[in-house]
């Protein structure tokens, strides 16, 4: 019985023309500092900083980023936040949702820059929020569903994740007892995968309300929502 839907954020409610501000860390840095770009978007995402200028101070000096570097950093999670929106149908589904079991929000972000979920009523509509630096762990490390279950209070098999990854979200909520539901707008090739495993595909979150009600009442076929 699912009783608690759990929600990923990034490519699955919201989205933003500005793209990933981490991915453009990585074509701001200069040769040199390339091998440091997965260490120092981890430590963005794993640990908890106030701003974006505490995070980019903690590594001027490792990285050696030059105030030019950072001043186009910062920039750049400052028009990932303020050009975000919601993907058409998003609120409505999330709050359809709510009416069938509780919600929350599992997101691999950082703890700065998101004042988007208050602008974008996703605060509002999602009370429950882990995100992964201020819980210490990434998706699809096992402590990230781990602490969302603890949190709700519910079992592994009571619970479903909604998100866009096939390798955060999915492999993740199935490593971990879930369900899984994947959010594949772009039709993408599905990855090979056990085919008992509790998966179901969704076009769009607008899919999702019937898909939980179906799965409360009983429906047991992977492919009836592909």
């Amino acid at each position: 019985m699912i009783r608690g839907v759990v929600f990923d954020l990034w490519n699955t409610l919201v989205f933003s023309p500005a793209g990933s501000p981490f991915q453009r860390l990585k074509d701001l840095l200069r040769p040199d500092q390339a091998s440091l770009f997965a260490a120092l978007v981890r430590d963005g995402m794993v640990r908890p900083y106030p701003s974006v200028r505490t995070f980019l101070e903690a590594w001027q000096d490792r990285a050696d980023l030059d105030p030019g570097q950072m001043d186009a950093m910062a920039q750049a999670f400052l028009e990932a936040g303020g050009q975000a929106e919601c993907f058409p149908g998003s609120p409505e589904a999330v709050g359809a949702v709510r009416d069938l079991a509780r919600v929350a929000l599992l997101s691999n972000t950082q703890t700065f820059g998101l004042e988007l979920l208050n602008r974008l009523g996703i605060s509002e509509r999602i009370r429950t929020r882990m995100l992964s630096a201020e819980m210490g762990a990434l998706k699809p490390e096992p402590a990230a569903f781990e602490a969302v279950e603890r949190k709700l209070g519910l079992f592994p098999g009571n619970l479903a994740m909604v998100g866009d990854s096939w390798t955060d979200d999915v492999e993740g909520a199935l490593a971990a007892g879930w369900t899984a539901i994947w959010v594949n707008r772009e039709a993408r090739h599905r990855p090979a995968h056990d085919p008992e495993a509790p998966i179901y595909e969704v076009s769009s979150l607008d899919r999702v309300p019937e898909l939980i009600q179906g799965l409360q009442e009983g429906m047991r076929c992977p492919t009836c929502f592909g």
